[in-house]
């Protein structure tokens, strides 16, 4: 069960298109669940919505979970349309803080959430998942092939205790994948670290590599 809407983010000076998927049964029991919000929500569902024309098919890992009994409700953030644009949101913090602040808030008033919350980022976005991890309301966080630089990974404080799980390809982006990764860990040690010989930095590469992350540190 997939919703969408739109919130006005006047600190970004845009509105930010927000995607909900429920539980099948969500409306049948009075259950809470955990969420996990996926920064780049564009990318999750359908290729002719996603930059690189590829998504995560997330709708796919959902049904093979839910299968096994492990539901949760999954958020996409969408980011700015403009790549560019796109990037400089992901290097600062305004958008963290409003997702914090204001879309969680919000959400947790309209539907059923635990105390069990998670985010997914990838690439460069992997900075706004950090500063979520900040706030004490994130148990957790999934990078896949981060990209973060020095400054920004230095400016974050997060709880040691934080569970995280990062996937990096070996080469990937001339190696910046697996020394940001080797970065974060060294700030998080209760990171499990998935490495393997892949070059590409692509949704093709990371959509076969989300349930793995999901069933070991969420569900």
């Amino acid at each position: 069960m997939l919703e969408g809407f739109k919130i006005n983010c006047f600190p970004l000076n845009r509105a930010i298109r927000i995607s909900v998927a429920l539980p099948k049964d969500y409306n049948n029991t009075p259950r809470y669940y955990p969420v996990i919000y996926f920064l780049d929500g564009q990318n999750l569902y359908k290729d002719e919505d996603s930059y690189r024309g590829v998504s995560l098919e997330l709708e796919q890992t959902i049904e093979k979970l839910s299968s096994e009994g492990k539901d949760a409700i999954y958020v996409g953030i969408a980011a700015a349309s403009n790549p560019e644009r796109r990037e400089t949101e992901y290097n600062e913090t305004v958008l963290a803080d409003f997702i914090i602040n204001s879309i969680h808030p919000y959400l947790s008033s309209r539907y059923r959430m635990n105390q069990y919350i998670y985010s997914v980022a990838c690439s460069t976005a992997a900075y706004t998942a950090l500063v979520l991890a900040q706030n004490e309301i994130f148990k957790g966080i999934i990078l896949f092939s981060p990209l973060i630089t020095e400054s920004n990974l230095k400016s974050v404080s997060i709880q040691s205790n934080i569970l995280s799980y990062i996937d990096a390809g070996s080469t990937e982006e001339n190696g910046n994948c697996l020394q940001s990764t080797y970065a974060i860990k060294e700030i998080l040690p209760n990171t499990k670290v998935v490495v393997d010989d892949r070059n590409e930095h692509n949704e093709s590469q990371w959509k076969s590599r989300v349930y793995d992350a999901l069933d070991y540190l969420v569900l």
